[in-house]
């Protein structure tokens, strides 16, 4: 039901909504499941439709909203009081993601649920930022996938049990399975309002990096795809698939881009009418909606498209070789991750998939 109130939002909007109150009913618990409250809250706002929904969604969504708004708050404040001190300590930053993202592409600092703070720093700078934001009460390094292409800390905030992330990023992608030379991006990146050393990333790299995060979840949920659809809906015009194909060919990120993009618009397929996608091809064809809404799926679709995204999404047969390598043998975080409690080895973890290969190879990052 979510889906069809996705498309009628953004390409046949109606006054009201043609909905029965059983369809109601569905649209509500798939909004829940997905954690959407506060953007649709946003959605029929800005539309001058809040009134044409039911009055008790229409209440459940504005309780959401006003809870991820004080969230967001929270974040937004921590973010400009890192960025201003990343400024006067002339530290090159580019905000990822979180109320900034949701402000400008949604229009709504709120609309887009924030749990931590994600920053991109460039790697010369990386010794110089922790010693930043540990003096702004960032004291707790978290652990992190060694492999991987940022580090995280956290701090303990006034009168609350949950600690404030913020993970520092310098590259978008891992570098051993790309070609991504991320100077590329800071040269085209412009200042963010009256700072110097903080800055925004493209209209183009914005979109570009929305779909490798989105990507790196196998889109996992909802909200990656609304990323990417309301992107396409307010910058439609700046965008260009040529040049990100081009980019993302540069870069070997290409089937990584393709295949998610394909998956979003065989979802939504109106989003043809906004932007074409200019790929014949079906990539993705066997990625299942029913996956992450939690419903019934097909296993062995699952299974096949669990190998098509974890080995086929490389552009060149040596990074395929280091995905299969590092599926096979993980790193200590990575095994961490599957195998739970003392006995982390790897006869454990290939004895573990062998008797549940789906249950323990599709585990969901965190989003």
């Amino acid at each position: 039901m979510i889906k069809k109130f996705i498309k009628d939002l953004y390409y046949n909007p109606s006054l009201p909504f043609p909905y029965s109150n059983e369809e109601y009913k569905e649209l509500e618990a798939d909004i829940i499941h997905f954690n959407l409250e506060p953007l649709f809250h946003t959605f029929l706002k800005q539309t001058n439709q809040l009134d044409n929904v039911p009055i008790n969604l229409k209440g459940m969504l504005l309780k959401k909203y006003n809870q991820q708004f004080i969230q967001n708050l929270l974040i937004k404040n921590q973010t400009q009081m890192i960025l201003s001190a990343f400024e006067v300590n002339n530290i090159y930053v580019i905000p990822l993601k979180g109320p900034f993202f949701s402000e400008k592409y949604f229009n709504d600092f709120a609309a887009r649920t924030s749990s931590d703070i994600d920053i991109l720093i460039k790697e010369d700078q990386i010794d110089k930022t922790i010693t930043c934001i540990k003096n702004l009460g960032f004291v707790i390094e978290e652990s992190n996938d060694e492999g991987h292409f940022h580090r995280t800390f956290s701090k303990t905030l006034p009168g609350s049990t949950i600690p404030l992330l913020i993970e520092i990023h310098w590259n978008i992608v891992k570098e051993n399975t790309s070609s991504l030379p991320i100077d590329e991006l800071w040269n085209q990146s412009r200042p963010l309002e009256n700072y110097q050393f903080v800055k925004q990333l493209s209209t183009i790299h914005t979109f570009y990096f929305i779909i490798l995060h989105a990507w790196r979840h196998n889109l996992d949920s909802l909200k990656h795809f609304l990323d990417i659809i309301q992107m396409i809906h307010t910058h439609g015009n700046d965008l260009n698939y040529e040049s990100l194909f081009k980019i993302a060919k540069k870069h070997r990120t290409h089937k990584r881009v393709i295949r998610t993009l394909s998956i979003v618009y065989q979802q939504f397929p109106f989003l043809n009418n906004i932007l074409k996608l200019p790929i014949t091809k079906q990539y993705g064809s066997l990625w299942q909606y029913e996956w992450i809404r939690g419903g019934k799926v097909d296993k062995k679709k699952l299974y096949l498209d669990f190998i098509d995204y974890q080995f086929r999404s490389y552009d060149t047969f040596l990074h395929r070789l280091i995905a299969l390598f590092e599926w096979l043998f993980p790193s200590k975080f990575g095994l961490a991750g599957e195998l739970k409690g003392n006995k982390m080895n790897y006869l454990r973890l290939f004895k573990q998939r062998g008797k549940g290969i789906l249950s323990s190879i599709l585990i969901k990052s965190k989003i």
